[in-house]
């Protein structure tokens, strides 16, 4: 799959939405960085936000959906859950999140 466009990113979670719901619980996922900004590059990364069902939240799911995700987009997935941004990083980023 060629990823190239927060368009194309979209199109594919919105398409999965169902199964990462059912199969890791995610409640909802953002996107932002160099994506949403449309300044990415070939070597960019995809950078992302989720939030999960609290007793579905664990470091195996978690680290499964990841290595779903870079395989299926074929990029590098820098993810993380969204209450647990560092403060800094959070406000930094706030407003620029595009959920899915």
């Amino acid at each position: 799959m060629g990823i190239s466009s927060i368009e194309d990113i979209a199109a594919y979670l919105k398409n999965n939405k169902r199964f990462f719901y059912e199969r890791f619980g995610v409640t909802r996922m953002g996107i932002f960085g160099s994506f949403v900004r449309e300044d990415q590059t070939s070597s960019s990364d995809i950078d992302m936000v989720v939030e999960m069902e609290k007793n579905r939240k664990n470091i195996h799911s978690f680290l499964e959906m990841k290595r779903l995700l870079e395989k299926e987009l074929a990029r590098k997935i820098d993810m993380g859950f969204e209450h647990s941004l560092k403060p800094i990083v959070r406000e930094k980023i706030k407003g620029k999140i595009f959920y899915v």
